[in-house]
């Protein structure tokens, strides 16, 4: 379990996408119905995306991260950010998984949401926080998981990030915990895990960070305390980029479901 690494994998399948869709119109892929705050988005498109609105008028963007090819659907409702798995035919024994549908603020591989502080250096940032309720249910094989990825350079938010992903692990769904070391962070208690990954010829810090106490929900959970926590641990440098926030789920069997109620991230930089 701990030699899995998905995330390669979707960033490889989703370039042409992400790059050369023409817009967020274009490239959400999906049907609407309604109108106004009942407006409701299906994407069904591998890796297709909507743009969408928070409460405090913060941009993020909703994906499909489907890199396994099965049959996958996402539900956005009234272009704020939230989605539901209203479909999803994943059902792998593998080590891998097979999709990761999430929302982003921040910028991933040539897409940035309108109006994002990131890419910064983490030197920079002064406070970085992250919101997400979801909902969950019994079935399947899945995690909730945040990813926040550093690049060693700015440009790494238009490929491959070399620096270091950051996997904040929220709950889990038949992917019991393995033994390892538990650290304190900001009352919260975590798993930490550390590996080196690679793909195509690029390696980077992958570390997974992992609630002993499981959780739906989490409202500003303060990021910099454990980013600089693994700054400690020498898997993230100050000089490094920090490319985005995302939240979603690591899918590797059912996930219909799954669902965003909330999300919302925001980094606010030193002068």
């Amino acid at each position: 379990m701990l030699s899995r690494h998905a995330v390669p994998l979707f960033i490889a399948a989703a370039i042409a996408s992400l790059v050369a869709a023409p817009g967020p119109a274009s490239a959400a892929g999906g049907q609407a119905a309604g109108t106004g705050a009942g407006k409701r988005v299906t994407i069904c498109a591998q890796h297709h995306y909507r743009v969408v609105t928070g409460a405090t008028g913060r941009r993020y963007v909703v994906e499909n991260g489907n890199f396994g090819g099965k049959p996958e659907c996402i539900t956005n409702r009234g272009l704020r950010p939230n989605f539901e798995i209203t479909r999803s035919g994943a059902n792998t024994t593998g080590i891998e998984p097979v999709a990761y549908p999430f929302a982003l603020y921040g910028c991933s591989w040539g897409l940035c949401t309108p109006g994002t502080r990131l890419p910064a250096r983490l030197s920079r940032v002064r406070h970085a926080t992250a919101s997400w309720h979801i909902a969950s249910p019994s079935a399947g094989r899945w995690n909730a998981a945040f990813d926040v990825w550093f690049g060693r350079h700015r440009a790494a938010y238009k490929g491959q990030a070399r620096g270091a992903e950051l996997m904040i692990w929220l709950t889990a769904r038949h992917d019991p915990a393995a033994a390892a070391k538990v650290i304190r962070v900001d009352h919260r208690r975590w798993y930490v895990y550390h590996w080196v990954t690679s793909h195509n010829g690029a390696h980077w810090n992958y570390v997974q960070i992992r609630a002993v106490r499981p959780t739906n929900q989490v409202s500003k959970l303060a990021l910099l305390p454990i980013i600089h926590r693994v700054e400690r641990m020498g898997l993230i440098r100050h000089w490094w980029w920090m490319l985005n926030v995302e939240s979603g789920f690591e899918i590797w069997r059912g996930g219909t479901g799954l669902a965003t109620r909330y999300f919302a991230a925001g980094v606010t930089l030193k002068r």
